[in-house]
């Protein structure tokens, strides 16, 4: 068995500046390092799923500039079709990421070429060709035609809004949770939807999405399933880059769950996937499966067998 997975969402050049500490206001600091290298959390998606052993494909938008090139050539040499990209004029979108000594990032995002996601007509796309279709940090009006269709095709569907949406309010994401079979926020997220009306611990939500999954960073992950309320522990790591992570994260979930993983056992493959990428640099700098079934039986877990029922080649 084989599953194609999509995402839809932003692709970026992340210019990310490794600091000692944040500066103050009205301060300067030193960058000691400095790095320029493809990101955007739905192309980070595509390349975790990809480096998994799914087939991976990116729908989004780049500029047509050198920076667009890069984003291609780079998503192209991870595995992922790259076929439903749209190239418009304008810049590729830009995002300069500062990394703390803790890991730590701080993120100031410049949209560009990813505007014109807003005005594609998605509902037009084949979704019958995959089995997953996610969505990553796009506005609620970019997820619901697609997630519709999908749903119909019987297309499982997961929605990370990110920090900026999750904001705008639990109502503003009403008709896109209607279509949404997997909701993953951060804990702060989680909080934005809570107090603007989707209840205690997101029950509200909950009756809406079948599983809501809230990652809690060091502390790990915890997921609702009805009435069913699993955590499972963070991974202890020594943290390099959280760029990125909770792409990882995402990607790892996606993947568990196609391959017949329990919730709970699910969340221990993500949290490794997530662990194994903070201890490198780089939003893209996710983890293999051998990588990630190696790093689960150090920490006494063995999933080998289960997902090698999946068709995955998992053992030496």
């Amino acid at each position: 068995m084989t599953s194609r997975v999509a995402s839809i969402g932003n692709a970026n050049i992340d210019l990310t500046l490794y600091v000692r500490k944040l500066p103050d206001p009205g301060t300067q600091v030193e960058a000691y390092s400095m790095e320029r290298l493809v990101g955007g959390a739905a192309a980070n998606f595509a390349v975790a799923v990809s480096r998994l052993g799914l087939q991976a494909a990116f729908i989004g938008c780049v500029g047509r500039d050198e920076a667009g090139k890069l984003v291609l050539s780079k998503l192209r040499s991870e595995g992922v079709d790259t076929s439903l990209v749209k190239v418009v004029e304008g810049g590729t979108g830009l995002v300069v990421v500062v990394v703390d000594e803790r890991g730590e990032r701080t993120m100031i995002a410049y949209r560009g070429a990813n505007e014109a996601l807003y005005k594609m007509d998605l509902s037009i796309i084949d979704y019958s060709a995959f089995s997953w279709l996610h969505a990553s940090s796009v506005k609620p009006e970019v997820v619901v035609k697609p997630f519709r269709k999908a749903r119909e095709l019987g297309v499982k569907t997961s929605y990370d809004p990110g920090g900026i949406v999750a904001r705008m309010g639990y109502r503003s994401l009403i008709d896109a949770l209607r279509y949404t079979d997997v909701l993953l926020l951060n804990e702060t997220e989680a909080g934005y939807i809570e107090a603007s009306g989707g209840g205690v611990e997101l029950e509200v939500v909950r009756e809406m999405v079948p599983l809501v999954v809230v990652k809690l960073g060091a502390r790990g992950a915890l997921a609702y399933k009805g009435p069913l309320r699993v955590q499972a522990e963070a991974f202890r790591v020594e943290v390099v880059d959280t760029t990125g992570a909770g792409d990882a994260f995402n990607a790892g979930l996606c993947y568990a769950l196609e391959s017949g993983l329990s919730v709970h056992d699910a969340l221990v493959f993500a949290n490794a996937c997530a662990a194994i990428k903070i201890t490198r640099r780089g939003a893209q700098a996710s983890p293999r499966l051998r990588e990630v079934v190696d790093f689960l039986r150090s920490e006494g877990f063995d999933y080998s067998r289960a997902l090698s029922l999946f068709g995955r080649h998992t053992t030496p």
